[in-house]
């Protein structure tokens, strides 16, 4: 059997040993806290967003837009020569949209005229039907006829137009057939400048 003496000098040990414990702890936590190596614990890191996905359309877009501007490079041949042999016109263009040119090549020829330099471009796909049978797609462009003048073939000199804007909204179909896109159609509008 314990005597009240024993118990009383258990419970004084035990009080000390937990004191002993909570001062240690505290000296650590305040000499911790004042060290100059102590580095604030970083902030919990908030939940990742979700990545936005990338554009599933992209790589056929990017297509569609090399055929576009390919489609520009042959109509920039056509007439700059005053012909549609050897533009590579006929892979890029089909339907209306190589009837539009072959009639503007056609003009300047016959007036002695050609185009001299190129147009900016800053075409944008706005409408991409991929599951359309054949898929079709609709491409708005800026032009900027600035550094592309319409001069008279013999002497250079260009050929005054009515229309003195330079800046044209344009929008242009295309369709892909057999595995390649094509541009079939399109509309420079002079109404809506840009």
């Amino acid at each position: 059997m314990t005597t009240a003496r024993q118990h009383h000098t258990r419970t004084t040990r035990f009080r000390m040993l937990l004191t002993a414990a909570a001062l240690a702890t505290t000296v650590a936590a305040v000499t911790t806290g004042c060290t100059k190596e102590n580095k604030a614990a970083p902030p919990p890191s908030p939940n990742a967003s979700p990545t936005p996905s990338a554009d599933p359309q992209a790589a056929e877009k990017d297509a569609l837009l090399g055929v576009y501007r390919a489609f520009w490079d042959a109509s920039i041949k056509a007439y700059s020569t005053g012909s549609m042999k050897n533009t590579g016109m006929e892979t890029v263009g089909a339907d209306k949209a190589y009837s539009k040119v072959q009639a503007t090549q056609i003009y300047y020829r016959d007036n002695g005229y050609v185009m001299t330099g190129a147009p900016a471009l800053s075409p944008q796909v706005s409408a991409m039907e991929s599951a359309a049978a054949p898929p079709k797609a609709t491409i708005t462009d800026c032009i900027d006829s600035t550094n592309y003048i319409q001069v008279e073939k013999q002497s250079g000199k260009p050929v005054e137009t009515m229309d003195q804007n330079r800046r044209h909204v344009a929008t242009y179909t295309a369709l892909k057939i057999g595995g390649a896109w094509q541009i079939r159609d399109f509309d420079i509008s002079r109404d809506r400048l840009c």
